[in-house]
């Protein structure tokens, strides 16, 4: 979908008039990542309609909130701030915890007073037509809805009374937006929703053993320790089969990357594992983070790297 789309989605949130609002509490718990729903009913008649019109317009007038996005681009671990990051539902990077958020929200809990919900973050759903298609829609927000005013009063009647409890307020803008199969992250927010971090590592467990068994590094131990560590799992998403197969079979070609990125190699020409830097330099270089100016031949590093439009 491109941006244009994104554009075209939240112009017609208006014309749904029958939202829904949820909590949500995601958590980890004894090593697993759960969630827990929570519906809420607002009784005021067209308030969650009015607050919809006005999302829409903070997204979609001349200077709104989408004006600061240049592109819409798959998610590859990359945190650019002009980019809106694209995430199928069917990715190893969200399946497990997307399955789990959406049964959650299926199952709500319907007991209990919503004040006790240790809400971390609620979702808005409705359905539009896109094209005379129509299309599921949900908007989450990545916060506690519940505030609590200090030091502000209410008018009771004759007088003014301490605000007694929390109160629900909506913010004017989301993290991530769910259409249809696809979740589409508008800040690094929606990393914590779908418990990214976790699955990045492990991706990263998996591509290091599939380095390892390559033959391409001198140290495995070492190469373990320090390709796993600081930020090297987020680069992982990006990492390239093609640049790993060309390394290991093509020595000419080993050598001039090794040469123009400044790797370290052995003198049997493989990589040399033993010091962290020179991992950090071969972890970038097979996960795209490392590229070749085409003007001056200079080796530059990037945030990401995609195909030239």
């Amino acid at each position: 979908m491109s941006l244009q789309k994104i554009k075209q989605v939240f112009g017609k949130l208006s014309n749904c008039t029958m939202w829904s609002l949820q909590l949500l509490n995601a958590r980890e718990v004894h090593g697993e990542f759960v969630y827990n729903a929570h519906d809420i009913v607002v009784t005021t008649p067209d308030a969650i309609i009015e607050f919809i019109r006005e999302l829409e317009l903070t997204y979609t007038k001349e200077t709104g909130r989408l004006s600061k996005y240049q592109m819409v681009c798959d998610y590859d671990g990359s945190t650019e701030g002009d980019r809106i990051y694209k995430i199928e539902f069917l990715s190893e990077l969200i399946s497990d915890s997307g399955e789990k958020l959406l049964h959650a929200m299926a199952n709500p809990d319907m007991k209990g007073n919503a004040l006790d919900v240790s809400a971390n973050a609620y979702v808005l759903k409705g359905n539009i037509l896109v094209d005379e298609t129509p299309v599921s829609v949900k908007l989450f927000t990545i916060i506690s809805p519940f505030k609590v005013l200090k030091h502000t009063f209410m008018w009771d009647g004759d007088s003014f009374k301490v605000l007694p409890d929390k109160y629900l307020s909506l913010r004017r803008y989301v993290d991530v937006v769910m259409i249809d199969d696809t979740a589409y992250l508008f800040n690094m927010n929606g990393e914590k929703l779908f418990n990214m971090e976790r699955a990045y590592k492990s991706i990263c467990r998996d591509k290091i053993e599939e380095i390892i068994s390559n033959g391409i590094v001198s140290n495995e131990s070492m190469f373990r320790q320090y390709g796993a560590s600081g930020h090297n799992p987020r680069k992982f998403v990006s990492f390239d089969e093609n640049r790993l197969r060309k390394i290991k079979d093509d020595a000419g070609f080993r050598n001039r990357m090794a040469g123009k990125f400044g790797i370290i190699q052995t003198p049997e020409g493989i990589f040399d594992s033993s010091d962290s830097e020179n991992v950090n330099r071969i972890v970038k270089f097979l996960c795209k983070k490392g590229m070749i100016d085409p003007v001056n031949d200079d080796p530059v590093e990037v945030e990401g790297a995609r195909q030239w439009m």
